[in-house]
């Protein structure tokens, strides 16, 4: 069955550039060599590129579960050589040795899980230094107007357990589990509110997810060209701006927890 092409939106792209700089950030500051998105999938946009910013800082990237496919982005960006695909029966039991990668995480995945704390814990055994969850923010304006519109549609709620998605929940999970909570924060911080649920409307009506459809994603063309529009790196100036996190809570798109294995 051919699969239809859906290319990933502008909101989507500057998700993408954000985190690439947060992932810079990261890689400047800590002290990792491997890195490990377990899973590596995504939430109606194209999976394994999330770990692209570790793979352009050097860093040996290892995708659990992702779509082979995709690979193609790394090569487009040179980068291939630091990724590998990983395929596992049970993401909550995978074949890894304890204390194999310095950095293990996951991106917009962990309220969809049934057992979160599972993979909580499968996060935590194999990793030897750090654990790192990025998840939509349930704070944001936009959050708020996409749930009603699921009420609206009478369509099911698909996102996940929704205390998941609240940053202090997240860190309190997160030291539950024995980790020490060395940074967290907000991004993805345009002006324009969270997808409001319109697009997921859409996806959802033609039943289209991570996995069923031929992603394409402009950014990394962006990455590749070095050719980020100047409204992106406008809106990425003003999301760097010091503020208060009471603010970044009813603007940001995403909120992430960093967690230290003691």
């Amino acid at each position: 069955m051919e699969q239809k092409q859906e290319i990933e939106v502008f909101g989507v792209n500057y998700e993408r550039f954000a985190m690439g700089n947060l992932i810079r950030k990261l890689c400047n500051k800590l002290d990792i060599d491997t890195v490990a998105e377990l899973p590596a999938q995504g939430t109606k946009a194209m999976p394994s590129i999330y770990s692209l910013g570790f793979g352009l800082a050097g860093k040996k990237v290892t995708l659990i579960n992702g779509v082979e496919e995709y690979k193609r982005e790394w090569e487009k960006l040179n980068i291939d050589k630091t990724v590998c695909f990983n395929k596992q029966a049970d993401i909550l039991h995978t074949d890894f040795p304890d204390n194999y990668f310095d950095f293990v995480w996951n991106c917009v995945y962990i309220p969809v899980e049934k057992d979160p704390d599972a993979l909580i814990e499968e996060m935590k055994r194999v990793s030897k230094k750090y654990v790192a969850i990025v998840t939509v923010n349930r704070g944001n304006v936009g959050y708020h107007v996409h749930t009603t519109l699921h009420k609206i549609n009478d369509m099911p709620w698909t996102h996940g357990d929704k205390q998941y998605n609240k940053r202090k929940f997240l860190a309190h999970k997160l030291e539950e589990h024995g980790l020490t909570i060395v940074k967290r924060g907000f991004v993805d911080c345009p002006v324009w509110p969270d997808s409001l649920g319109f697009r997921d409307m859409r996806l959802h009506r033609n039943n289209i997810q991570f996995d069923n459809a031929a992603w394409v994603s402009p950014y990394t063309d962006m990455l590749k060209n070095n050719s980020y529009p100047g409204w992106m790196k406008a809106m990425y100036g003003w999301e760097s701006i010091p503020m208060f996190p009471i603010i970044k809570t009813l603007y940001a798109h995403l909120t992430y927890v960093i967690a230290e294995k003691r």
